[in-house]
């Protein structure tokens, strides 16, 4: 699996201003303030979709930790508390060597709900235009700590804004900008809480509320060897603990493949497997969702999704309502369906699961976002096919309109060598936005996506399109 997951060639750097204490919050380093699970700086960094990370301002006792694990250097002012300026001339000076036509990301260290996503569609717009890109505030304001500048560019902006005796000191970013032209500078209007900053009491008080979970999903290749399968699936877990994950989504069937005997892996490794899923949970301190099979009285077995956090908390099971039975395939031959929805509690966030072919049903998704399900889960093992690959992504976007809920799809990586006819997965795991928008997806190799709910936007999609509000039981013939 890639450790390198945000990578992106329109982007070469970029520089984040983490300018210490905040006289507003009582004196407190804002970018030091912990947001669901993990520092406001931390979260900058690990959504930057870049390799090269300059943070202008303190190391502090996390600069080390930090500096090792997103491959970023800390600097400081010179000479110190001269102004946001001077901080972001500094950094860029760490790039002395860089061609004119790089593109840099100037962030802020206080701005935790920046989105990997949206930081890469404003790099790849400045490289493709050679103009600056920026984020647009909901009150039409642009956000001058996110936006991606020409190297070039940003370099004769900052000589034509020097102080006359040298030295950006006591000037403003307002001064920076203002130097573009109406041509020069293109907006991108922000989604949930992303341009959000934390210079005051309630605004930081804003962004906990909308700070959701950071959920992984985890596409890998099922082995037929049980073994090799755990083996799989400890690394998968490790990797999304390491990346500051609260839970890790496996695939659909993880316990054992479609066209194996699923009624013999149930009976002799799903108890197993539970208990070791247990333990990476308790481990990693990470709650793991992944798909096994448990045996039934009638000899088939029950398409299960397991749950299991930390100290027992959460554990539970959801049993497949919708079996596969089209494209020739005949799941419920060999597999009992269940019968109840289940939803859970995830650091404040409300939790549904579905799974594979459940997401052909609307009702589902419907009644889980009734239940109060913000973010649905949904394990898939997709058959390959004609139109199926088309069809999945279709689907997972009308699933998350009908509900306006992000939906999180974590497939099976499809083998290689594989040439049967079970599924076996297509990959193209994705996560789709309350409205229906494809915002990360990968493509059919084994990797990790990570994605920080927001819980604004889910709120503000409920708002603008209320369709549970407005859901009415038609009468039945």
């Amino acid at each position: 699996m890639s450790r390198d997951l945000h990578e992106t060639s329109a982007t070469v750097a970029a520089v984040i201003l983490a300018g210490g204490a905040s006289s507003r919050l009582g004196g407190t380093d804002k970018t030091r303030l912990p947001i669901a699970g993990a520092t406001a700086l931390e979260r900058v960094l690990r959504a930057a979709p870049v390799g090269r990370r300059i943070v202008v301002g303190p190391s502090g006792e996390d600069g080390d930790v930090l500096a090792e694990r997103h491959g970023a250097r800390f600097v400081l002012e010179d000479p110190p508390r001269s102004g946001p300026l001077a901080a972001l001339a500094r950094g860029v000076a760490e790039f002395s060597e860089g061609p004119d036509e790089a593109t840099v990301l100037v962030l802020g260290g206080d701005m935790p709900m920046l989105r990997p996503e949206t930081l890469r569609a404003l790099a790849e717009r400045s490289a493709e235009t050679t103009s600056v890109a920026a984020l647009e505030a909901e009150d039409g304001t642009v956000q001058f700590l996110g936006a991606a500048w020409p190297l070039g560019r940003l370099r004769a902006a900052l000589a034509e804004v020097e102080n006359p005796d040298g030295g950006w000191a006591g000037l403003s970013l307002r001064r920076l900008y203002g130097r573009l032209g109406e041509e020069e500078l293109a907006t991108v209007p922000v989604t949930g809480a992303e341009g959000s900053d934390i210079d005051t009491p309630d605004a930081l008080a804003q962004v906990r509320r909308a700070a959701g979970p950071r959920i992984a999903l985890a596409q890998i290749e099922v082995s037929e060897q049980f073994e090799e399968t755990v083996a799989t699936v400890r690394f998968a877990v490790a990797e999304a603990a390491e990346q500051g994950a609260h839970l890790v989504l496996l695939p659909e069937a993880t316990l054992s493949p479609f066209g194996t005997d699923l009624r013999g892996a149930a009976e002799a490794h799903h108890e197993r497997f539970a208990q070791i899923v247990q333990e990476l949970a308790e481990q990693h301190a990470i709650v793991v969702v992944a798909g096994s099979f448990t045996a039934t009285d009638d000899g088939r077995v029950h398409n299960t999704v397991i749950v299991r956090g930390p100290n027992w908390d959460p554990h539970l099971e959801y049993r497949k309502i919708h079996l596969f039975d089209a494209f020739g395939a005949d799941e419920s031959r060999t597999v009992a369906p269940g019968d109840e929805l289940v939803i859970f509690e995830l650091a404040g966030t409300h939790v549904g699961i579905a799974t594979c072919y459940d997401v052909r049903f609307p009702e589902q998704f419907t009644a889980l976002a009734q239940l109060g399900a913000q973010a649905i889960l949904l394990p898939l093992a997709w058959k390959e096919g004609p139109g199926k690959r088309e069809q999945l992504q279709l689907l997972l976007r009308a699933r998350a309109l009908d509900a306006t809920t992000v939906v999180l799809a974590a497939d099976q990586s499809p083998p290689a060598e594989y040439t049967g006819k079970d599924a076996r997965g297509i990959g193209r795991s994705a996560v789709v936005g309350p409205l229906g928008a494809v915002q990360q997806e990968l493509g059919r190799e084994p990797g990790l996506l990570l994605v920080d709910l927001d819980l604004e936007e889910i709120a503000a999609a409920r708002a603008a399109l209320p369709v549970l509000e407005h859901h009415v039981e038609l009468p039945r013939a």
